[in-house]
């Protein structure tokens, strides 16, 4: 690992399997060069066999951050040292802080969402809603989703287990009146007589769909739009399926600006410069 700089210089990085596609690294060296800090953002393969052995070198080698993508977020739970409220409502960290004896953990997921939904002007009030995938990032968007006020909320992963441990959270937060659902992907629940879903969140790490999958995708409403939380290249294939209905489509950029300035005020303490790390992913996008 070369971060390119002297012995002062502080050091972060992303661990992730795979990680080559991350955008995270140009995004917080711009925001630590906008800063004027001495500091620098690498990626780090890292299989998920070696996590804990990887977490407990980097934090003897000195490293001052991490965040933590797929497939690590969960199992990095039982591996910190101590963790906000949010890592603790999720059970998953994608952020870490180090401290003395160990890694303090966040989850900047949930709160990342809240702030890219109200960017992009979309009410989910009385809407029906699907999300798809029960891993860390699900379980940190979900009671996000439930504080939005839709009518009903649908949980359906790969792993159905897993789907209805996310429900069974969120019906403990959610209003009474919530309908909350779970099942696997190669289930099918029906989401009303009338009316279809309007409404969906893809928060699964694979880069296409597949028939089980797409079985979903044609529940929706010919108008529901999709927030993808994949990005860049590994969500072309769901624009494309996106774009061949009437579908809005966003994929997982903006989320990851907004958690990704959350991690640097975690690490911080300051304000992250938002402009610099918005201009940083908008030119690598383009290059896509």
């Amino acid at each position: 690992m070369d971060p390119s700089g002297d012995a002062q210089t502080r050091v972060y990085a992303v661990l992730g399997h795979p990680v080559e596609h991350s955008l995270s690294p140009s995004m917080q060296n711009a925001a630590f060069q906008a800063a004027g800090a001495n500091a620098a953002y690498v990626a780090l393969d890292v299989p998920p066999e070696r996590l804990a052995e990887v977490l407990k070198g980097l934090h003897a080698a000195g490293l001052s951050g991490l965040n933590l993508t797929a497939p690590h977020k969960e199992a990095a739970w039982p591996l910190v040292l101590g963790a906000t409220e949010e890592a603790a409502r999720s059970r998953a960290v994608n952020t870490l802080r180090r401290e003395k004896f160990g890694w303090f953990g966040h989850a900047t997921d949930g709160l990342g969402f809240s702030a890219w939904v109200a960017s992009l002007g979309v009410s989910l009030r009385g809407a029906r809603v699907l999300l798809l995938g029960a891993g860390g990032a699900a379980r940190s968007i979900a009671p996000i989703l439930a504080s939005l006020e839709p009518a009903s909320v649908c949980i359906a992963s790969r792993d159905g287990g897993r789907a209805r441990a996310v429900a069974d959270g969120l019906r403990a937060i959610a209003r009474p009146s919530m309908e909350i659902m779970a099942a696997a992907l190669a289930e099918q629940v029906e989401p009303g007589k009338r009316h279809p879903w309007d409404f969906m969140v893809r928060a699964l790490s694979s880069t296409s769909v597949d028939p089980a999958e797409a079985a979903w995708w044609a529940r929706l409403d010919p108008k529901a739009p999709i927030l993808d939380l994949n990005y860049g290249a590994r969500a072309l294939k769901t624009r494309e399926r996106a774009g061949a209905g009437t579908h809005r489509f966003e994929d997982g950029l903006g989320m990851l600006l907004y958690q990704g300035a959350l991690s640097y005020e975690f690490w911080i303490g300051e304000p992250a410069p938002l402009d610099a790390m918005r201009a940083a992913l908008q030119a690598d996008a383009e290059s896509f």
